[in-house]
């Protein structure tokens, strides 16, 4: 696993040792620089959004939550008697969720991860986004499988980003690229003086991704869809 500079990471550690300013700077290719306040990251059940509510209501056996940051979902899912696995990429955030009381935290990238099947996979927060490009997103999607019992799930939430393309008479103006899908954007992320390289992140239409998990063996359920294009859905 290539060491990356932990934003994530040293963010949280900051905001559980008293910084409750500490936020993090997301710069990309596509929109103009925004604010990820820690706070957020630390979110109660209370605080989430409907469409998470939603998700943490779909829980069922052996859980395995994929990039688990500051364990939001999985502290709440292990509150209610689940065996919950938290595994991410930032050894800062692992450290934050084993001291929240997470028991077990794995510091690791998923794609090297062999440990167990599970019933319910979370890929929240955008999470297949890890896949960082349409043409990976198969192969995300197969190697997945080798963690789902037989009548396991995978739990994700995405948005089409064609919203930022409808112009004030809601035309669509997508961009039409042979070479990259709409959806891909290159990201930057800023924690005070520290910053990471770039990385492409994945944001995917429902309809391709319904087309291709179809591809991969899954049947695609939508569970709740938001104003701005965004979905919750269910792979089983």
């Amino acid at each position: 696993m290539t060491k990356q500079i932990d934003i994530f990471g040293q963010c949280c550690k900051d905001y559980f040792a008293g910084d409750t300013d500490a936020k993090i700077l997301v710069h990309s290719d596509l929109a103009d620089t925004e604010e990820l306040q820690a706070s957020y990251l630390f979110r109660s059940y209370r605080d989430m959004p409907i469409h998470e509510k939603k998700a943490m209501e779909l829980a069922r056996g052996k859980i395995l939550d994929i990039g688990a940051c500051a364990g939001a979902h999985s502290l709440y899912l292990q509150n209610m008697g689940y065996d919950v696995t938290a595994i991410d990429i930032s050894p800062g955030c692992c450290e934050v969720m084993e001291k929240r009381g997470l028991k077990n935290v794995i510091y690791g990238d998923i794609f090297d991860f062999k440990q167990g099947e599970f019933d319910t996979i979370y890929l929240l927060m955008n999470g297949i986004g890890i896949a960082g490009t349409m043409p990976n997103l198969p192969e995300l999607f197969e190697y997945l499988k080798s963690f789902l019992t037989p009548s396991g799930k995978i739990v994700f939430d995405s948005s089409d980003l064609q919203y930022l393309y409808l112009d004030s008479g809601k035309a669509q103006n997508i961009p039409i690229n042979n070479d990259r899908y709409y959806g891909e954007i290159v990201y930057n992320l800023q924690y005070k003086n520290l910053f990471s390289k770039d990385f492409f992140w994945l944001f995917a239409d429902p309809y391709i991704v319904e087309a291709i998990a179809s591809e991969c063996g899954y049947n695609m359920h939508f569970v709740t869809k938001g104003p701005h294009y965004d979905y919750l859905a269910c792979l089983v």
